[in-house]
């Protein structure tokens, strides 16, 4: 069982040494900026498109706020939830964004207290104040965790999750919960809170499954940074489209203690971020071994010291970059005339920031099994959750029996209840499988001497909910590799849409793909924010 249930103390000591400093007349370094050591005159604080690094610029004086002052932690997490209150659900968008489920009840007083700390020592962390909207099946202490389904409305876990517990150390404040496809199953939105999830980009797309929330969000700048998690496209094909950032790490590096499961054989916890640096900043914290989650204990597991020391504009040239084509007989790439433009595109590009291309890939011996293994253990990994606190339904078929889910979403449960087995020769002989899989790809990377393989996340952009978009999200859920996926362009729609590309790696690799990714995305910039109402044009 992968559940930790120890009271978190990392956020509530934040808070309480904040409160002590504040009772003790603790100092405050929020005065009048001045110019920067270098004699010029700060530039002002934007909002939109905020990195991490630049809202700990303007809490420095480096970047000034309207007020002309340092900015505040309260003020920064004001305005994001201004943006929320006004844009997530009007109808001036034509249908509602509905991405964010529930606010943190305590983020003015956690960010009290981290303006109170930054004023007697300076940043907590290096995500301090940051603020992050987590998907809805990560575990908090302080508010509710519900999938987006109503049957677990109020469902208050005890602790926060392995990685929660690690970004509010960082200093990150948890500013809510964003909308999601019901229990994580299916590649769009479908849940019985909010119905569905609209991309930005044109509301009547939908943003994706299952981290559709978060990707909506944090491309129309409700949040600075965003969690998902993926059993099979959820933090890859909601980054695509919404020209994201999203990263699927290998299984094992990130915990997924505190996690509402899908399937612990492929579930992945990661960051989705506008850039890759801020990826790689998120993952450096998320990322780390945990003793309730034995995959985090695999011998071979690898992570450096830190995925910033990657980050190279130039990382790319050399690199021999495989374009996978096709596996087991799936056409990777489809016959949408803009996602193939932006290929050959990105292709082009790759070649002109200095990689190698081979093309074309193929992999005819593969099989993707992540259907069937989804299926087969959801309601055992769901069972084990909701028997770790007290939960207000006790198992998954009382979940089923509630007629409080998504009618969609119920039937694939029910579905699931009848396949349940993670325990039969059948199942074990799966996973077998699965390995000898990996092991078939790396092989197959290994003997063309390949840096990484590349493909669309998703055949067409953001369809209307109901209409599902072909993705190729089996090939790294099968393997359990890694990749990163990143904006690659837009489509010739009206709206244009979004549409990603994603790089994929070996096991542990994922320092290469952010090499990768960061040269890719720093060549072509493709990254462009939606206009929503009362926005200022680019």
């Amino acid at each position: 069982m992968l559940v930790n249930r120890k009271i978190s103390q990392s956020a509530l000591g934040i808070v309480l040494s904040a409160t002590l400093l504040t009772a003790c007349g603790g100092s405050s370094n929020h005065t009048k900026a001045s110019a920067t050591p270098g004699g010029e005159t700060p530039k002002n604080f934007e909002l939109l498109e905020a990195t991490v690094a630049d809202i700990h610029a303007a809490f420095k004086g480096e970047q000034v706020a309207e007020s002309g002052q340092p900015l505040s932690c309260v003020a920064l997490a004001e305005q994001y939830l201004a943006r929320i209150e006004t844009l997530d659900n009007t109808t001036e968008t034509g249908l509602p964004i509905s991405s964010i489920v529930s606010i943190n009840p305590a983020w003015r007083e956690q960010a009290k207290a981290l303006d109170t700390a930054f004023a007697s020592n300076g940043l907590v962390g290096p995500l301090h104040c940051v603020p992050v909207l987590l998907k809805d099946l990560y575990d908090t202490f302080d508010f509710p965790t519900t999938a987006s389904s109503r049957a677990l409305a109020g469902s208050q876990p005890p602790d926060d999750a392995f990685t929660v517990a690690r970004l509010r150390e960082a200093g990150a404040l948890i500013l809510g919960k964003a909308g999601m496809s019901e229990y994580a199953f299916w590649t769009q939105s479908l849940n019985s809170v909010s119905l569905r999830i609209g991309t930005p980009y044109d509301t009547s797309r939908d943003a994706g499954g299952s981290s559709g929330g978060s990707a909506a969000a944090i491309a129309a700048n409700f949040g600075l940074l965003g969690t998902g998690s993926d059993t099979c496209a959820s933090i890859r094909l909601p980054p695509s489209n919404n020209a994201l950032v999203g990263v699927r790490s290998t299984v094992g590096l990130v915990s997924q203690d505190g996690l509402v499961p899908l399937s612990h054989t492929m579930d992945v916890g990661g960051p989705i971020t506008r850039t890759v640096r801020d990826a790689a900043l998120m993952l450096n914290i998320m990322a780390g071994v945990d003793p309730a989650d034995p995959r985090t204990h695999a011998a071979d597991r690898y992570q450096p010291s830190s995925y910033l020391d990657y980050l190279d504009k130039n990382a790319l040239k050399g690199k021999r970059i495989g374009v996978l084509r096709s596996y087991g007989g799936t056409d990777a790439f489809g016959n949408n005339t803009d996602v193939n433009a932006a290929m050959e595109q990105a292709l082009i590009d790759l070649a002109a920031a200095g990689a190698e291309i081979i093309d074309p890939i193929t992999l005819p011996d593969f099989n993707d099994i992540s259907n069937s293994l989804i299926v087969q253990e959801f309601a055992d990994h769901m069972d084990e959750y909701l028997a770790s606190f007290d939960a207000p339904r006790t198992d998954t078929v009382d979940i089923f029996t509630s007629g409080l889910v998504h009618p969609f979403i119920e039937a694939i449960i029910g579905v699931s209840i009848a396949a349940r087995d993670t325990s039969s020769s059948r199942y074990i002989a799966q996973l077998d499988e699965r390995k000898a899989l990996r092991d078939y790809v790396e092989a197959e990377m290994d003997a063309l001497g390949l840096d990484a393989l590349v493909y669309p996340p998703a055949q067409q952009p953001a369809r209307p909910t109901g209409l599902v978009q072909t993705n190729n999200c089996g090939f790294g859920s099968t393997t359990a590799m890694p990749s990163i996926v990143v904006p690659a362009g837009f489509s010739s729609d009206q709206p244009a849409l979004p549409i990603g590309i994603e790089f994929f790696g070996r096991s542990w690799d994922e320092a290469t793909l952010f090499g990768i990714a960061y040269a890719y995305e720093q060549s072509t910039q493709h990254r462009r924010r939606p206009i929503l109402p009362g926005d200022p044009a680019p």
